[in-house]
């Protein structure tokens, strides 16, 4: 059994010390830009300097994420930042960006890229097309399940998150924070949008109903050594260093007991920051939250409620019993509102005693463990009963203790092993030492002393002697593993020379361990190769899930058809099979309604397709070649002839990496100036499409939004919105691979004004959304290709789509 890499997150100096200190394998860290943690801490260059020496030095590994969305203008700052992160030798970056995978391999072929999670490569064949590019490592999706992993084939290193917070959307397929918040998810900065409380049609209750639990696979990290998983990652790089230190050591003692197959308590996971636990879509299994901040540690119930105290039982299976000064949640259980009652409330006086004897004692070994908890609450207000209620414990005291010996005595990490050779030369002492590094690479130095051994006035200084100020590890993260004394002990010397000599010995092996993984570092300057823009004619494309549309189409060159669901009715606890016999006809049916129609059909693939998925669409396929049916496909598999907005493409060289596309459409979180700066430079403009109306996919998801009892409590189990405290209404549906919801915005993009300066600039392919609306929406088109030769009167477009966004525009 091969044990993982445990990966930390580092989100200062402060945390690198930490980690390092709690048994972490590698870090992650990020430079101020172009990291999906922008409010972290982080690091300058200089202090990414420092954290890689002190890191390489504890045989840790140091990962840089610059894995956000890279737009035009910043390509060239952003390779030459990497240059640098290069030459001051990284072991590898993470990245999310399509086109800063190409330029890497252009300009930095030695630099190892990991493809982020953000790049949300959920199928054999984006790994295929990932490995081609040279990509080392891939952190898998968070949504993927065990048995997925185990069929993926590839010579890539795998990497799966392990705890920490979970996303309720796809992490690089949710634009909820962008679009809604005016902060991007994809840039680094998300508002969190997830962690708010919204309602939903047909329940009575506002609910964190977008905030999962936080993921925990500390129990299964057995199965995920089976499944030759190379690295598993903690998140967390804006958590605590109480956090990071109780997690991470916890970790770091389980793997090291998997192959003893020893089981570790895991309670104390539960005492820092976490919304409850899960083990997520690895094991089929999702929760919500009940809040957006700490839970704890469940350990009991309220069984008697007084004004002025409670009495909480004690599960039984808890081994972390609560003690004097530490904080508690109290939750009251209620079926239509779930109602907090405490927030974090400290524990003020505390008394243990067995059900039934008015006696304190203070075993907790006997049955009916109970605690007398008074003046608990910090609400005043309340005077209902608490009887039944939930009881956590938040806050854990001599858990600081744990973590200070952690951070300033914890030696989880694997130190080098160190020989040295101690000789005389020409009375002169010399030193060697020869250092083995965890990869097994070797550092050899040779020091000099200035002061020459003598005859003794009075005493010699002994071989033993020697040897044992040679022992002397210091703070140095050395073993000393052979000390080899080429002297007779007959001569003398100052004691402190001999530590002088040693002190210089390992210095200068600190040094050559730093330098051995410095690279040079160049400018590197980006020319583009732009063709002449020929004046190419104006198309248009329309995305429908709608059969009647097809037949009052008439004037655009592509329709990009995605099949519905039989039934959109958001129920995915129990997802079945999608029904291929529905799928055949339904394209079948469409194609026989476009046969004497200008426009191509295109078959819109699902943004999120796994592999079992693929498999049926393949067959739907095939079924339709035997009966002469033959269509091309949008897919963001990077092998399709057209791509999707969902690949989040954001600079030309993304463009020009996907050489197999016709048409590929470009994310709509950009910008005007985005826009401008890409057309500028494209090298065929032709290849480009822009999303210019239409209600935006916000979010891309495999947890279920409502619990299947939930869902038998609701009369109309179609037209689903989920509704925010602006009373807004994002449309939920579900996918035809019937595990994954798809949220849309309230608003409609609409580029209307802008539809004559894009074509000025070069712009020649466009789109409207018009999935999921009634008939008589397609007639926006001749709205918009009216628009591009003349103005246009806005008050025709809201006959259609009456609440209207520039979005990021």
């Amino acid at each position: 059994m091969r044990i993982p890499e445990l990966l930390a997150p580092v989100g200062s100096m402060d945390h690198l010390k930490v980690a390092i200190n709690a048994g972490a394998s590698s870090v992650y860290l990020s430079g101020k830009d172009y990291g999906a943690r922008k409010f972290a801490e982080n690091f300058t260059l200089d202090e990414i300097d420092d954290a890689v020496n002190i890191a390489h030095l504890h045989n840790v590994k140091v990962y840089v994420t610059v894995n956000t969305l890279i737009k035009e203008d910043e390509l060239e700052d952003v390779i030459n930042y990497l240059s640098k992160l290069y030459a001051i030798g990284v072991d590898a970056v993470l990245i999310q960006d399509l086109g800063l995978v190409e330029l890497i391999n252009r300009h930095l072929p030695h630099l190892k890229i990991h493809a982020s999670t953000q790049m949300t490569c959920e199928n054999q064949l984006k790994l295929n097309y990932i490995e081609s590019k040279g990509i080392k490592r891939v952190v898998l999706p968070r949504e993927m399940r065990r048995e997925e992993i185990s069929q993926l084939k590839t010579n890539m290193e795998l990497e799966i998150f392990a705890h920490g917070a979970l996303c309720y959307s796809y992490s690089g397929q949710c634009l909820m924070s962008s679009f809604k918040g005016g902060r991007s998810g994809n840039r680094g900065t998300c508002a969190q949008p997830c962690r708010q409380k919204y309602k939903i049609n047909g329940m009575k209750r506002e609910d964190y109903y977008l905030s999962p639990c936080d993921l925990n696979l500390f129990n299964q990290l057995k199965e995920i050594a089976e499944l030759n998983i190379s690295c598993i990652k903690i998140e967390g790089r804006m958590r605590s260093k109480e956090y990071l230190a109780i997690v991470i050591s916890n970790y770091r003692k389980a793997l090291n007991k998997l192959k003893s197959m020893k089981n570790t308590n895991d309670e104390e996971l539960s005492l820092v920051f976490n919304r409850g636990f899960v083990e997520g879509q690895f094991s089929h299994k999702s929760k919500r939250s009940i809040r957006a901040g700490h839970v704890g540690l469940k350990i009991g119930k309220v069984i008697d409620s007084q004004k002025n105290q409670i009495a909480v039982r004690i599960d039984d299976s808890i081994k972390t019993i609560p003690e004097k000064g530490d904080g508690l949640l109290i939750v009251k259980k209620n079926n239509d509102y779930g109602l907090e009652i405490s927030q974090n409330p400290i524990i003020t006086t505390l008394n243990h005693f067995k059900k039934g004897k008015n006696k304190q004692i203070k075993d907790f070994t006997r049955k009916d463990k109970v605690m007398i908890v008074k003046k608990v609450w910090q609400n005043k207000k309340i005077t209902f009963d608490l009887t039944d209620s939930n009881v956590y414990l938040t806050k854990r005291n001599n858990l600081n203790k744990k973590v200070k010996e952690i951070e300033n005595k914890g030696r989880s990490f694997i130190k080098s092993k160190l020989t040295i050779t101690f000789s005389l030369k020409n009375k002169f002492p010399h030193l060697k030492g020869r250092l083995t590094l965890a990869n097994r690479r070797q550092i050899e130095c040779e020091v000099r002393g200035n002061t020459p051994f003598e005859k003794p006035l009075k005493k010699s200084v002994t071989a033993e002697t020697v040897k044992k100020q040679l022992a002397k590890i210091d703070n140095y993260p050395y073993e000393i593993t052979q000390i080899n004394i080429n002297y007779d002990g007959t001569l003398f010397i100052p004691i402190s020379k001999l530590n002088e000599l040693r002190r210089n010995l390992f210095e200068a092996l600190k040094k050559e361990v730093e330098n051995s993984y410095k690279h040079e570092c160049e400018k590197i300057t980006l020319t583009h190769e732009k063709s002449e823009h020929k004046k190419n004619p104006v198309n248009f494309s329309f995305y429908t899930n709608n059969l009647n549309h097809l037949k009052e189409i008439d004037n655009v060159k592509r329709v990009y058809l995605e099949i519905p669901p039989e039934h959109d009715d958001v129920d995915i606890t129990s997802p079945n099979t999608p029904n291929i016999n529905y799928m055949v006809n339904f394209i079948k049916e469409a194609l026989e309604i476009s046969y004497d129609k200008d426009y191509e059909i295109i078959w819109k693939w699902p943004d999120i397709t796994h592999d079992k998925l693929i498999k049926t669409l393949n067959k739907v396929r095939g079924i339709l070649n035997k009966m002469h049916y033959s269509l091309p496909v949008m897919t963001g598999n990077f092998n399709g002839e057209y791509g999707p907005y969902s690949m989040n493409i954001t600079n030309t060289q993304s463009i020009d990496s996907l050489e197999n596309y016709k048409i590929i459409t470009l994310s709509p979180e950009l910008t005007k100036k985005d826009y401008e700066n890409i057309i500028d430079n494209a090298k065929n403009p032709e290849k480009i499409e822009m999303l210019v109306q239409g209600s935006v996919e916000l979010m891309k998801s495999r947890y279920s939004i409502l619990s299947k009892k939930e869902f038998k409590q609701i009369k109309n189990k179609n037209n689903f919105y989920l509704i925010d405290r602006k009373n807004n209404r994002y449309p939920i549906h579900k996918s035809i691979s019937q595990e994954e919801l798809e949220i849309f915005d309230d608003s409609e993009l609409s580029l209307l004004d802008e539809i004559k300066h894009l074509k000025k600039i070069g712009f020649c392919n466009f789109s409207i959304d018009g999935r999921w609306r009634d008939d008589e929406y397609c007639k926006i088109i001749d709205i918009y290709k009216q628009a591009i030769d003349e103005d246009i009167d806005e008050k025709k477009l809201l006959k259609y789509s009456s609440k209207n966004t520039l979005g990021n525009y």
